[in-house]
C-alpha cells in the first residue's frame, strides 16, 4: 500500500478559525455535560485495490465550552481485496480526539475532530489468520450535530453527519462518512 504523510497545520488553522470566527461558540450551560453516541457509516480506504466497507463508532465523552474531548472505539470495517474474494482486512481502533465546535443556532452545531488514533489491522487469506499489523497514527474530521428538542425526544437528544479521515493505517488512509445518534447527559 501506498504511505502518504498528511501536513496537519492547515486543519488546525481551519479549527482554529471555526471556533475564533464572529458568531457564537456554544457557551450555553444546557450543553455542557457527558456524551455518548453510536454511529453507522461507510468507511474507504485510499488504496485502490480495497473496497469500501460497513463501520461503526462507539464514542463518549465530555462537552466543555466550545469543545468536546471524545474518546471512540471504531470498527471500520472488513475490507474486501478486489481482486481475490478470499481476502480481507479487518481494521479496528481507539481514537481520543478534541472536537471544537460552533454553534450556528440554537439546533445546529459545526464541529471539527483533531485526535490520535490506535489501530490494528488484521489479514485474513481463505478465512485463515495472514497477518496483523497496528500502529498510532493521527486522525481528522469535521461534522455537523443536530440537537433534537421537542416532546417525543428528550432535550439532550442529538443527530450527527460526520466525515472523519484516518491518516496511515497500515500504509493507507481511510475516509469514513457517518450518521449518528447521540445523548449529552445534562
Amino acid at each position: 500500500m501506498i504511505t502518504r504523510k498528511t501536513k496537519l497545520l492547515p486543519l488546525l488553522l481551519a479549527a482554529w478559525a471555526m471556533c475564533a470566527a464572529p458568531g457564537k461558540v456554544v457557551a450555553d450551560a444546557a450543553a455542557h455535560g457527558w456524551a455518548i453516541g453510536v454511529s453507522a457509516g461507510s468507511a474507504t480506504p485510499k488504496a485502490t485495490n480495497f473496497g469500501s466497507a460497513q463501520s461503526w463508532n462507539y464514542a463518549a465523552g465530555y462537552r466543555f465550552e466550545g469543545v468536546s474531548a471524545e474518546v471512540t472505539y471504531s470498527a471500520l470495517g472488513q475490507f474486501s481485496h478486489t481482486s481475490s474474494a478470499d481476502t480481507d482486512v479487518r481494521v479496528w481502533g481507539v481514537t481520543l480526539a478534541a472536537l471544537p465546535r460552533y454553534e450556528v443556532n440554537t439546533w445546529f452545531e459545526l464541529e471539527a475532530l483533531l485526535g490520535v488514533q490506535r489501530w490494528e489491522a488484521n489479514s485474513q487469506v481463505v478465512r485463515e489468520h495472514f497477518g496483523r499489523d497496528d500502529g498510532t497514527a493521527a486522525t481528522f474530521g469535521a461534522g455537523v450535530w443536530m440537537n433534537i428538542r421537542g416532546a417525543l425526544i428528550k432535550e439532550g437528544a442529538a443527530i450527527s453527519l460526520r466525515w472523519q479521515r484516518y491518516n496511515n493505517i497500515s500504509g493507507t488512509d481511510i475516509s469514513q462518512y457517518a450518521l449518528g445518534v447521540h445523548y449529552v447527559f445534562r
